[in-house]
């Protein structure tokens, strides 16, 4: 996710695509925020590769928790879809760095209180509210995960990075989960 936190003079960054400027403040310090593909090199994975046999299990296995999670009604999200981009889709590459996936989810509880009191009921402690506010994504996504440093989740729209991607995860393609709402929101893309 990107955020413009970064209070810096690179204009040379910019050109390479990977920063924009935002503004320049009344003090005339420049705020600059990542790209699309500034963020794509910030997930990038520079660890060892994996064999296509090894994200093969991985996805199998995250779509496993996935279909758990989506079945589970006390969960507060939603999984709605899920599409993997990037080297996995092209099957002469092998092997790879990491399994790249989009994540749109939606909301079963909307209710600022009960997400504080599910929260709560996790038995984390929380530096502040919005971190509190934030648990379910924050948990939703390290559930897929399972602690794999070669699944990498974004929820930014990748269809302004790639046109190739493909759906493996669908809510509505699965018998097993929960409805989610008729007036389902969604969050990415």
């Amino acid at each position: 996710m990107s955020s413009p936190n970064c209070r810096h003079r690179w204009p040379a960054r910019s050109s390479a695509g990977y920063m924009e400027k935002v503004e320049t403040d009344h003090g005339g310090d420049t705020w600059w925020d990542t790209t699309v593909q500034g963020n794509a090199l910030a997930m990038a994975g520079f660890g060892k590769p994996i064999s296509r046999k090894t994200a093969d299990r991985l996805i199998a296995d995250l779509l496993d928790r996935a279909g758990a999670y989506n079945a589970d009604p006390a969960r507060p999200l939603f999984i709605n879809t899920l599409r993997v981009f990037g080297s996995y889709l092209d099957p002469q590459t092998d092997p790879f760095g990491d399994v790249d996936l989009e994540l749109t989810y939606g909301r079963r509880i909307t209710d600022p209180k009960l997400v504080a009191d599910y929260a709560r009921a996790s038995g984390r402690s929380f530096t502040t509210y919005v971190d509190r506010l934030l648990w379910p994504h924050t948990e939703l996504v390290q559930h897929l995960k399972n602690r794999s440093a070669f699944i990498n989740i974004t929820t930014e729209d990748i269809t302004r990075l790639t046109d190739r991607s493909e759906a493996i995860y669908r809510v509505d393609d699965d018998p097993q989960a929960v409805p989610p709402p008729a007036d389902r929101t969604l969050t990415g893309r």
